[in-house]
């Protein structure tokens, strides 16, 4: 048997074994994309029909509409993922019918999910601009009640300007590379900073942001400030996201960096499952933390609203799963056996 059949060979191995832990993990995205469009709508509904009440809260016209452009964007941010959910799928379902192989088709359809999920973000500029204003006039604007500017500027308007100014340009030159089909150590080089910078900025920077805004006092959520990592569940919660999530974000970092720097090296498949399991483990971890604490209902902070009532991301809990998968494979099958015959 040559070299090359070989190599076939073992891709084709390799894709048995991955491949329908792989759609689990698309169809969990696709799964949290419908439930968030369907809760997107429901409060815009409800945004829209109550004009009148919201208007005469907001009362200056430029709050209005800035106000209403940031709480509907959510509503665009939800629906361009959802298309992006159904492209996913699709190309999923086609990688399974046409012998699990990156067709043209399924090539296409790849590209329409990077170019949505990069309007996902593209879509929170109003929620930027919120975030850096309402600050300035936290005193006199109307905006949920008495929310302090600093948890509106750290959620969004530092974490929502970092994901918008790096997220994006990542998913669009990784499709830009596929699309001209250019050769394979390209394009697993942009894939390999796509993920790291999904890692360092959506999950780390935006989650801990999140738990910083977590300590600034806040009376009316009987948020205490700083004396909230005093309790054991919060400070596991705050140690998990500040540091573990960090160590996840470095380790995926280091792994990809003979990737993007075209360096050819040959990666472990156990060492990448190792770090999705505690990719995985982290939204299981603060998942049963937020329900021992008692949901938001006992602990009305703003970690504990966006961890889970307010999370898009808790479908990368099946990460775990793919994780377990990747370490179980041979010593022997690695990264580099998988990238080289998609050249």
């Amino acid at each position: 048997m040559s070299s090359s059949d070989e190599g076939k060979d073992a891709h084709s191995s390799v894709l048995v074994k991955v491949a329908p832990w792989i759609f689990v993990v698309v169809l969990a995205y696709f799964t949290a994309a419908v439930y968030w469009i369907f809760q997107s709508f429901m409060w815009g509904y409800e945004i829209t029909s109550r004009f009148p009440i919201y208007a005469s809260l907001l009362k200056e016209s430029w709050w209005i509409i800035l106000f209403y452009s940031s709480e509907l964007g959510g509503v665009v941010c939800t629906s361009l993922r959802f298309v992006a959910g159904v492209f996913a799928l699709y190309s999923a379902i086609l990688f399974f019918r046409e012998g699990k192989s990156f067709t043209p088709r399924v090539k296409k359809n790849v590209c329409r999910v990077l170019a949505f999920e990069a309007g996902y973000y593209l879509a929170l500029i109003p929620s930027v601009i919120l975030g850096f204003v309402h600050p300035l006039f936290a005193e006199k604007l109307w905006y949920f009640d008495s929310t302090p500017g600093m948890p509106v500027l750290l959620v969004s308007g530092v974490a929502c300007l970092f994901m918008v100014l790096a997220i994006p340009q990542a998913l669009l030159r990784l499709r830009l590379r596929i699309v001209k089909d250019l050769p394979c150590e390209e394009i697993v080089k942009w894939v390999c900073i796509t993920g790291v910078a999904y890692l360092f900025v959506v999950f780390w920077l935006n989650y801990a942001l999140s738990w910083i805004a977590t300590t600034v006092p806040w009376v009316e959520r009987a948020q205490p400030g700083v004396s909230i990592l005093f309790e054991p569940l919060s400070l596991i919660s705050f140690a998990a996201t500040i540091f573990g999530l960090l160590a996840i974000a470095l380790s995926a970092l280091f792994s990809a960096l003979p990737y993007i720097r075209g360096q050819g090296a040959s990666q472990s498949f156990k060492r990448v499952g190792a770090i999705m399991i505690a990719f995985g483990s982290y939204f299981i971890l603060v998942t049963i933390l937020y329900i021992v604490a008692g949901g938001y209902a006992g602990r009305p902070t703003v970690w504990h609203e966006m961890v889970v009532p307010h999370n898009p991301d808790l479908w990368c809990v099946t990460f775990f799963l793919l994780g377990l998968r990747l370490i179980s494979m041979k010593s022997n099958e690695r990264v580099t056996n998988f990238i080289r015959i998609r050249r």
